[in-house]
């Protein structure tokens, strides 16, 4: 029933429903949703979205991630594409959209449902100290599942055994993995063309006192929009970097020297320098 409502819908009004059989498996405890059909949804609805969060990371890492692959209810997939190993690099990442088939997405959340991926779940991790949290969100009929696991990568050995072995949370631990290798790995007929670079609506501008770095050519840019000094807001105390979001005509005007420029151009702003880390806007997220 599920295929078919797919495949008969419009990609801007799938309804993301699943029906799961009885028979599918879930942790322990939990229970597969009995999802019914529903209404058409909005096509920029996140439906499946993978993070990385956390680690010991300077706070402009944690500020310019993006996610591994969000996929949308129109079956839009967003990447990061492959960027060219130089410093400094470009300012703007290379993020690739691409667009999955009605049965592809289908294929997707039914696998989800199968796995048992369709609950709250929290792994911890073996002893391996200051890595990433893996965050997984599936939404079906309006619910977000999150799975998050410490360490999911980093706690398999050469011989890609999980270690500790034997370890509470093994099995969810290694079903959020296979999913998200599949969705990673996805072959070309899982799609209905070829990738294209994608374009936001908006972008987080993040700006901080310039620092000069030798290795780079640091020829200032004049920066066109109101002053960096008191533009947007905080982005957290003692940071000492300033958020904010632009869009419409600002975006324009900004646009052609964001392109040109890369991670190390300051950008002069009544009379002082500064640093930019920007974050282009992806469907569901809004604001600094």
């Amino acid at each position: 029933m599920f295929r078919a409502a797919l495949r008969l819908a419009a990609p801007a009004a799938i309804a993301l429903t699943a029906i799961v059989a009885a028979a599918c498996v879930a942790p322990a405890g939990a229970t597969n949703p009995s999802v019914s059909p529903s209404a058409a949804i909005d096509p920029d609805t996140v439906v499946i979205r993978v993070d990385w969060e956390g680690g010991f990371v300077p706070p402009g890492v944690n500020l310019s991630r993006l996610p591994l692959v969000l996929v949308t209810a129109d079956g839009r997939v967003i990447t990061q594409g492959p960027q060219d190993a130089m410093y400094p690099g470009p300012l703007l990442p290379n993020l690739q959209v691409r667009t999955l088939t009605s049965e592809a997405l289908a294929d997707l959340l039914e696998r989800a449902a199968a796995d048992g991926l369709l609950v709250d779940a929290e792994y911890a991790g073996g002893p391996i100290a200051d890595a990433t949290t893996t965050v997984l969100r599936i939404t079906v009929d309006g619910v977000t599942y999150t799975q998050s696991a410490y360490a999911l990568y980093e706690s398999l050995d050469a011989n890609g055994t999980e270690q500790p072995s034997g370890a509470p949370g093994t099995a969810g631990r290694a079903a959020m993995r296979s999913f998200i290798d599949a969705l990673t790995g996805l072959p070309d007929a899982a799609y209905t063309g070829a990738s294209a670079p994608y374009v936001a609506d908006g972008m987080r501008v993040y700006s901080s006192e310039f620092v000069p770095d030798p290795a780079a050519d640091w020829q200032p840019v004049e920066w066109p929009l109101e002053d960096l000094a008191t533009a947007g807001e905080s982005a957290g105390d003692g940071l000492g970097i300033r958020c904010q979001v632009v869009t419409g005509d600002d975006l324009a005007t900004l646009l052609p020297l964001l392109e040109g420029a890369n991670s190390a151009t300051p950008f002069r702003s009544g009379g002082a320098d500064y640093s930019l880390i920007v974050r282009p806007l992806l469907p569901g997220e809004s604001g600094c």
